[in-house]
């Protein structure tokens, strides 16, 4: 039973519960002729669902690794810990997408006649909610590492060193 685990445990799981929450707030703002506007991870980038997915695993296994403790470095730990990596990279490839290639387009909507794109002098602002879903995520691929790498003290056998 390794207190390193259940760490690492709570910081996955809050790291999923993260990438969970964050897709829901605003990403994007956008100062328009007729106003300012934001959009939400889901409204601008149908790439965003793929984050609570990532976020899931990243909860169970955190939730596994306060239950069972393993010792880092161990089959258990070092299972767990490529679980956490493969969600932190794909969370992080998702993520990053999103943020730095919005699918955002304005289109003008007038009565009766067909929608058409809006051209003009307007910018599209990444709020920190994309941001902070990118470093959640690689600090969940930082956690799998620490699950997958062993310390001398957590080995078996080596219970006394000096």
């Amino acid at each position: 039973m390794s207190p390193r685990a259940h760490g690492l445990g709570v910081a996955s799981a809050a790291c999923g519960l993260l990438l969970c929450i964050l897709p829901v707030l605003a990403w994007y703002s956008a100062d328009l002729p007729t106003g300012s506007d934001s959009l939400t991870g889901y409204g601008a980038s149908a790439a965003t669902w793929v984050l609570p997915v990532a976020g899931v695993i990243l909860i169970a296994v955190g939730v596994l690794c306060v239950w069972w403790r393993p010792a880092t470095g161990t089959r258990v730990a070092r299972i767990l810990g490529a679980l956490v990596v493969v969600a932190a990279v794909v969370g992080v490839v998702w993520a990053t997408r999103a943020a730095l290639a919005p699918g955002i387009e304005v289109v003008a909507e007038r009565a009766g006649k067909p929608s058409a794109r809006l051209d003009g002098d307007w910018s599209v602002t990444v709020l920190p909610a994309a941001w902070i879903a990118i470093a959640a995520a690689a600090m969940a691929g930082m956690v799998g590492i620490l699950l997958l790498t062993a310390r001398p003290e957590d080995m078996i056998g080596l219970d006394e060193l000096p």
